[in-house]
């Protein structure tokens, strides 16, 4: 079961730096706004939340506020994701 946890995870990495990657390309070699907001929401959900999550249990002593704090930049972050999204679907209608 770990192998195949650590398999999916380096699997979800490796695609969502191909997302990022080919859409900043795509921004930069075309001009395209839809690829840019593709790129930044999957850096939201990705490493952002991944370090604030972080910063939030190195920081933070009590465990409870701890998990609250992590709770928050989960939803921040998944909202940020969510708005992006209808952006850039608005940018392609």
């Amino acid at each position: 079961m770990e192998r195949t946890i650590r398999a999916l995870t380096a699997a979800g990495t490796l695609a969502g730096i191909g997302v990022i990657v080919y859409g900043l390309a795509l921004f930069l070699a075309a001009g395209s706004i839809p690829a840019l907001l593709v790129a930044v929401s999957v850096l939201i959900v990705g490493p952002v939340e991944d370090v604030l999550q972080n910063i939030a249990r190195q920081r933070v002593a009590d465990r409870k506020a701890q998990e609250a704090w992590v709770v928050l930049v989960d939803r921040a972050t998944s909202l940020a994701f969510l708005v992006l999204l209808l952006l850039t679907l608005y940018s392609i209608r």
